[in-house]
């Protein structure tokens, strides 16, 4: 294989073998239609010379089996003698000739006991012979009904798929089945081809790529998370497009990439793995790395310049400058060091990915396939938001606005550094209580700098929680009365940290039935707390927050 591609091979920082193609489709006005192109790339995603990629392009096929599977799946057209996957199996089987010409015998044998069954069907046979008359003239014909197949080949071009769901339902045809079942089947289907084929094919290495458009299409949430499982499991390299975020929250951060349609083009966004920095890798660096035993720093192999796995605090940043501290441009090595650390909080630690994955996954899925989020503490925060969307008739589901309560679902820093790797736009509103700054110092710790915080973070006025704030801002009475209304009668005139306290431990609750009232009065909408009031007004200008 190496010796085949070594034309269009090029190494990773890793130090492993790698080609790379690139594939686009633009316009072409004159035309009027789009146009692709194709090129390999070197390392630095520059393509390769004209003719080296000409004379690779057969040889790099010989090791790449692309399958695509498209959404509309048609089983009437894939479980066909025709289609390269169903016929394709059916034409590998290999009959001993022996038990070819058995079968052939058996066939006729009971072909002649049905044609004898029924004197009829001799008849409708001698009948339809005279054709033969008609069409050769002075030399009689004959024609005579067939009614199994004469061959192994025709016997095969009938086979056909029987399932059942049950042990005690009984076993249906594939198309009697529901869309969802017949989806899945078409997928299976494509396993299926690809293990035979690659059973057929000589060349050592090759590995298949599957492109699957919405392989949830036809299925129920469960069945849909259960899918990314039996996804995965295929061989070779995955391309799937979806919709759902049901299969989108089981696939691995590191794995997603949204695709918008942006400034004229289509952009990609994607968590990113490692950062390169524009720092060289020394001698006093390597001294330090491996003194202090970092496992997340390394020298990248084609810049030569340091590399990160890991986001990095303001210490470590510091201890990164002291290795030039000699240097004549110590002021510029603290900036790009800077630089590196800001470049640096987008990345996601695996400690980190487990953790969404048990917290997050109520939203994960949801989340990716939003315009904007919005970040607000808790479910209390998260239903206000939504009340007000309604009222001010800015439906947040319907203009692609998420709403995360990360207390509930992570931590305060994650979620603005998958917004920054994905390139959605965030904002964050918290309590202005003392959390508020344990909020703001993760955020910073991460490597969001104060322009950051300036620009997509705020608070309630200090030092007031979403509960002190509404009663700040009038609410006593009304929140009093919803308490009554949800069963504590003492809630009426109990003395005010009495009332706090149970507002406090009740927030669900209580903004449940506040949030009602706000969707129907705007009035009332007003009079919230006026960062969630500002920032829904601001959304609704077309304003960007």
């Amino acid at each position: 294989m190496i010796a085949n591609l070594e034309g269009i091979m090029t190494l990773t920082s890793q130090g492993l073998n790698k080609v790379t193609v690139s594939i686009t489709y633009a316009w072409d006005s004159s035309k009027e239609i789009f146009e692709p192109a194709w090129e390999f790339l070197d390392s630095s995603g520059n393509p390769l010379p004209a003719r080296r990629r000409s004379i690779n392009l057969s040889g790099f096929y010989d090791y790449i089996l692309f399958l695509w599977l498209d959404a509309l799946r048609d089983i009437d057209a894939e479980f066909n003698t025709r289609s390269r996957n169903w016929g394709g199996l059916l034409r590998s089987i290999r009959v001993p000739s022996d038990l070819e010409e058995e079968i052939k015998d058996t066939l006729d044998q009971l072909d002649a006991k049905l044609l004898a069954a029924d004197p009829k069907l001799s008849r409708i046979a001698e009948i339809i012979g005279r054709a033969t008359e008609v069409a050769i003239g002075d030399t009689p014909g004959a024609a005579k009904l067939r009614m199994l197949p004469m061959n192994l080949w025709d016997l095969l071009t009938r086979a056909g798929i029987v399932l059942r769901n049950e042990e005690l339902r009984p076993w249906l045809p594939l198309n009697h089945h529901g869309q969802g079942l017949q989806s899945l089947s078409i997928i299976f289907l494509l396993e299926a081809s690809v293990l035979q084929q690659l059973s057929e094919n000589l060349n050592e290495g090759a590995e298949p790529i599957f492109a699957i458009e919405e392989p949830e299409v036809h299925l129920h949430p469960q069945a849909a998370r259960t899918l990314w499982t039996k996804i995965s499991e295929l061989p070779g390299q995955k391309l799937i497009t979806t919709h759902s975020p049901y299969f989108v929250q089981n696939v691995p951060l590191t794995n997603l990439r949204i695709v918008r349609f942006q400034d004229a083009s289509s952009q990609i966004s994607s968590l990113p793995r490692q950062i390169i920095s524009d720092l060289p890798w020394t001698e006093e660096v390597e001294k330090l790395v491996s003194g202090r035993r970092w496992t997340c720093f390394s020298k990248d192999l084609i810049t030569g310049n340091i590399l990160t796995t890991k986001n990095f605090d303001e210490s470590v940043a510091s201890d990164l400058t002291d290795c030039w501290r000699g240097a004549t441009n110590v002021p510029e090595i603290m900036t790009r060091v800077q630089n590196f650390r800001h470049t640096s909080r987008v990345l996601i630690s695996q400690e980190e990915e487990n953790e969404l994955g048990f917290l997050g996954r109520r939203i994960r899925g949801e989340i990716f396939f939003a315009r904007r989020w919005v970040m607000v503490e808790g479910p209390s925060e998260y239903l206000l938001l939504k009340a007000l969307g309604e009222s001010y008739e800015y439906d947040l589901d319907q203009h692609g606005v998420a709403a995360i309560d990360f207390q509930n679902n992570g931590n305060a820093g994650i979620y603005p550094a998958l917004a920054e790797a994905f390139n959605i736009p965030w904002y964050m509103i918290t309590d202005g209580d003392s959390e508020s700054e344990k909020f703001r110092q993760q955020l910073l710790k991460r490597g969001f700098s104060s322009d950051d915080l300036s620009e997509h973070f705020e608070t309630l006025p200090q030092p007031n929680d979403l509960e002190d704030q509404l009663i700040a801002d009038g609410h006593e009475v009304l929140l009093r009365k919803i308490l009554v209304e949800i069963g504590i009668a003492a809630m009426a005139s109990c003395p005010m940290e009495e009332f706090k306290k149970c507002l406090k431990n009740r927030k669900t609750a209580y903004m449940v039935r506040l949030a009602r009232m706000i969707v129907a009065d705007q009035s009332l909408a007003a009079q919230m707390p006026g960062v969630f009031v500002a920032y829904i007004e601001t959304l609704k200008s077309g304003f960007s927050v």
